[in-house]
């Protein structure tokens, strides 16, 4: 008798995905010379929102509807919220970036070991507070460039 597999859905669990931010400013999100301040420690929903290429029209004389092709790609935004702790080291690198202006690189290792990275730009961040809870903060990123997406085992 053939082994019953419980389901036919493909998935991956979010506990035990890791998230970081490199500590310096980079060009190369993937250079073997980083270092990396671990966001997963207090963040508790990251969002990786994919933008939206523009359209470009292409209509000419002998179309017989309008007609486009895609631009560049935009990748999009990607957002963090979670526990707002001031004095830790990722929340930091993400404050400084900030107001410095440059691009971290930003890494999200999955528990089935997909991974993926890519620069971006600090644009915001906020913390709020309510009675009988804790102190909550959410950091916006503009990504800038090209986002992988990576297979383990895969170059």
């Amino acid at each position: 008798m053939a082994a019953q597999n419980p389901t036919k859905a493909k998935f991956v669990k979010t506990q035990g995905t890791a998230l970081s931010v490199s500590k310096t400013t980079t060009l190369d999100p993937k250079a073997a010379d980083l270092t990396w301040a671990d966001l997963s420690v207090t963040i508790k929903q990251p969002q990786f929102q994919g933008g939206q290429s523009d359209e470009i029209e292409t209509t000419v004389l002998a179309s017989v509807a309008k007609e486009f092709t895609t631009g560049l790609a935009d990748n999009g935004t990607f957002s963090m919220s979670g526990n707002w702790k001031a004095d830790d080291e990722a929340q930091t690198v993400l404050r400084t970036a900030r107001d410095d202006a440059e691009p971290r690189a930003f890494k999200s290792v999955f528990k089935d070991g997909t991974s993926s990275t890519f620069l971006g730009l600090v644009t915001q961040f906020t913390w709020d507070a309510a009675p009988n809870g804790t102190v909550n903060g959410t950091f916006n990123v503009r990504i800038t460039g090209a986002v992988s997406f990576d297979l383990p085992g895969v170059p």
